[in-house]
């Protein structure tokens, strides 16, 4: 049985030793996903790969079983395995694999009955396609089960031609949170996270702050794109640009932004926030092209960033840009197209600064007023239409 040699990199994080945390991915081609083992060598982790091959079986599950032969005390491992070689591992690890902390499986075609039981200590995932797979309901199993309807066996292999990026990040990000968990791992985000934030936001200067943010950024296509006005990039030399000439130099005088909220995920952090600004100047992220208007702007603002091997990889950011055109006197809330007046409709459903303070401080009487001016709230109890308790 052929073996790739485990390569000793990344950082240790066990009280007993500081070697890496093992992982075995496993599939039938005979070459190793180079970039599957790239991505967790990446994330500190210590990559083989195991192929396997359907005629000769009972070797492969001799190998199966001895994989734990060369650690260390305290130490374990994981398995990675796809198609044919998940249906195999899946059906081993009914009974304890010595040391095997973890195991995701991708696509097996031969999958547990629902009722299995597995170790208790094992952490355990397995990925179908919803398109080339027959499952059980998630729910129905004593394991757990990710079905990806709208995907073909393959999605999350880059080479494949059923490859779906979407899809693929999904059950990377639960990949990964189920392998931490196998090797009791913890990893703070925070800092990385941090660190961009600042070179954002808090250095004046727009060359020297650019450069800091793409220096945190993966070297792998990083992206950042903020949906409302499609303003961002792909790629480090794109991004340092759009935060050198749009991004950083629009940061008005009384610029100011609040973290309400931080929640923390297993290779993403979401933001939630305060933006308020006055619009002196063009601020060419949130209103390219438009000039100064001299108005106020208050607005929630979500922020996701994903990373990688402690480097960004990309940021998605939402807000509500009605809000911000209402504010702003770009948007006229009264004005209804005649149709839509005719069959009742009073005014847009827009809200403006008053939207971002009750993220901040929730009150009853600012909810429900379009409601009420719809007469929508007629015949109902309590403050708003709301119990008054």
């Amino acid at each position: 049985m052929s073996i790739t040699t485990p390569t000793q990199s990344g950082t240790g994080f066990l009280s007993f030793n500081s070697l890496p945390p093992r992982i075995w991915l496993t599939a039938t081609s005979p070459h190793p996903p180079e970039k599957a083992l790239l991505a967790w060598k990446e994330e500190g982790y210590d990559t083989s790969y195991l192929p396997y091959n359907p005629s000769d079986q009972a070797s492969y599950i001799r190998t199966l079983k001895h994989l734990h032969d060369d650690l260390e005390l305290g130490e374990t491992y994981a398995i990675l395995c796809y198609g044919d070689a998940a249906s195999v591992v899946l059906k081993v690890a009914m009974k304890p694999l010595n040391k095997c902390c973890a195991i995701v499986a991708f696509y097996p075609p031969v999958l547990p009955a629902p009722k299995t039981k597995f170790p208790t200590l094992l952490q355990l995932q397995v990925h179908v396609a919803g398109r080339s797979q027959v499952s059980p309901p998630p729910e129905m199993c004593e394991w757990r089960l990710y079905r990806y309807d709208r995907c073909a066996t393959g999605f999350a292999d880059p080479t494949a031609k059923t490859y779906s990026e979407v899809e693929a990040n999904l059950s990377w990000s639960r990949a990964l949170g189920c392998v931490r968990r196998g090797f009791k791992r913890e990893v703070d985000l925070e800092p990385v996270v941090q660190e961009a934030w600042n070179a954002k936001y808090n250095d004046e200067v727009p060359e020297r702050g650019s450069m800091a943010v793409v220096k945190n950024m993966t070297q792998n296509s990083p992206h950042v794109t903020l949906l409302p006005t499609l303003e961002g990039g792909v790629g480090r030399r794109k991004l340092e640009e759009f935060y050198r000439e749009f991004f950083i130099p629009s940061l008005v005088d009384d610029f100011e932004i609040r973290l309400v909220s931080r929640t923390m995920g297993v290779e993403r952090v979401v933001d939630e926030m305060v933006v308020s600004f006055t619009h002196s100047d063009e601020v060419d992220w949130i209103l390219p092209g438009v000039p100064p208007t001299d108005k106020h702007v208050e607005i929630a603002v979500v922020s996701i960033v994903a990373v990688r091997g402690g480097k960004l990889v990309s940021e998605h950011m939402y807000w509500d840009q009605a809000s911000v055109l209402l504010q702003v006197s770009l948007l006229d809330p009264k004005a209804v197209p005649k149709n839509l007046r005719k069959d009742g409709l009073k005014r847009l459903p827009v809200a403006g600064a008053e939207a971002a303070k009750q993220l901040v401080e929730p009150k009853q009487e600012r909810y429900n007023s379009l409601l009420k001016e719809h007469g929508l709230m007629s015949g109902l109890n309590g403050v708003n239409g709301i119990n008054s308790s």
